[in-house]
This record gives structure tokens, sequence and C-alpha cells, in this order.
């Protein structure tokens, strides 16, 4: 048997639809248990721990359909009631295909496609549309690839904090080369390399100094140690001397 994600994405968003995200789970597991699936393999499949679910088979199988039920709720509530099929038809569904989301609305065949690249714009609407009650958590997590749990963590926030706080990654890397050209450079490496050979220091301090005396600039040590590490200045330290030395007593045509 060949089994479709694409296909049973959609299949257990409309069961999802009628059908407690517990009861579908236990419905799946007791499923494929019958299939003679290992017991590891359908609590990893599923998600559902695999005592939960070996519990799950026990009870469906001493106590039948009842046990489906979530027996944290009274009978009343817990009571499996299906719907006609012209009721459970879901407004939206959500399906990705070629490295992009499409949701269409069912009553009018409209669809919105967004690029998973684009992962706030992405985020915002599906998490809108969970909080909305008009795609599952199941739907809206394997949308975006995250848990769940963590789903519905950011459904919660974003309702609370807005797009901004929640979903944009407010951590900024460097967008300037630290005021430092490619002039700037050039000095650096010169300045390294010829101090190296020579015997001097090649401090950050005393580059710095040397490098804004000649170029006018306001650099900072710190930002010279972070150019000498970024150029690998540091690695040829001892290494450069000696290399000038061995070309030095290299016969010319050698070279």
């Amino acid at each position: 048997m060949i089994f479709s994600p694409k296909h049973s994405q959609k299949r257990i968003e409309k069961a999802l639809q009628i059908l407690p995200e517990l009861v579908v789970k236990k419905i799946l597991f007791f499923a494929l248990y019958l299939l003679g699936a290992r017991m590891n393999a359908i609590a990893s499949l599923v998600g559902m721990p695999e005592e939960s679910g070996k519990t799950a088979i026990a009870r469906i199988q001493r106590d039948g359909i009842p046990a489906l039920h979530d027996r944290r709720q009274s009978t009343k509530t817990s009571d499996i009631h299906l719907p006609p099929s012209s009721l459970i038809e879901p407004r939206i569904s959500v399906t990705t295909e070629d490295g992009n989301c499409i949701i269409t609305f069912t009553d009018s065949n409209q669809q919105l496609k967004i690029s998973q690249s684009h992962r706030v714009h992405l985020r915002s609407v599906i998490l809108s549309l969970l909080q909305a009650d008009l795609i599952s958590a199941h739907t809206a997590s394997t949308t975006l690839g995250i848990t769940v749990a963590h789903c519905r963590d950011l459904s919660a926030k974003l309702a609370h904090e807005g797009v901004t706080e929640v979903l944009v990654d407010k951590r900024k890397g460097q967008k300037h080369d630290l005021r430092v050209d490619s002039q700037v450079k050039a000095e650096l490496i010169q300045q390294f390399a010829a101090r190296s050979i020579a015997g001097y220091s090649v401090s950050s301090q005393a580059l710095t100094e040397i490098i804004n005396g000649s170029r006018e600039t306001a650099v900072s040590p710190r930002t010279i140690r972070w150019h000498m590490k970024k150029l690998g200045l540091m690695d040829i330290k001892k290494t450069l001397p000696k290399l000038v030395e061995a070309l030095k007593k290299t016969p010319e045509h050698t070279c």
C-alpha cells in the first residue's frame, strides 16, 4: 500500500472538524496496531506516548467504542455524535506544494498562496486561522513544521503581543563591517605582515594606534581584534616570518 502524506493531511483535517484530537489519535493507534505495526513505530507516527497507546488499545478491546471517549469529561459531553457530512466539510483546507503553502477557501474556491520561505508571513496567517478555529492545531503545526504545543503557545502569544513581538526575529546581525572599509583592511594586513616579519608587536592596541594615525580613523581595538580574527591573521603570526626567511634562502628560479 502507498500512503500519501498530502491525502493524509486533508483527511485528518476533516476528521478533526468533528472529532477531538485525542480520539483521532486513538483510532489511528488502534488501526495500525491491528495492521501489525510495531508499538514504538505507531507511537512515533501518531504522536502519542507508547504507554498511552497501549492503554487505549486495552480499553477499546474491553469496552469497545465508548473507550474512545475522553474520560476527563462527563458522559454527556464526551458522547460522540457524527453530524451529517454536509455539516463537516471544512471551510478552509491547507496544503503544501512546490515550496508553497496553499490555503483554499472551500466556500468560494479562492486560494491564498504563501511561500514557505516567508516564515513570518506564513506563521501570522496560519496562527490567525487557528485562533479563529478555521483550522485545527494539527493542521497548523504540520504546516509550520513545529509541535502542536509550540503552535498553541505561539498562537496565544500572538493574540496578546502581536506579530512584531512574537514572530519577527529581533536578533540583528552585523549590518555594517564595523566601520572598516577596504583601505583600512589593507592597512591592517600590511602593518600586521610588516611588523610580524620585523619582530614588532602586532597587538590590537598597537595596530589600532598605527591605523588610526595613518588613516585618520577612529577604529577601536575591539574592532581591529575582530577583523584580525576574521582575516585569520593571528594564525600566520608565527609562520609568516619563517616563510619569509625560507623564501630568502630559496633560489629565485625555483620560486
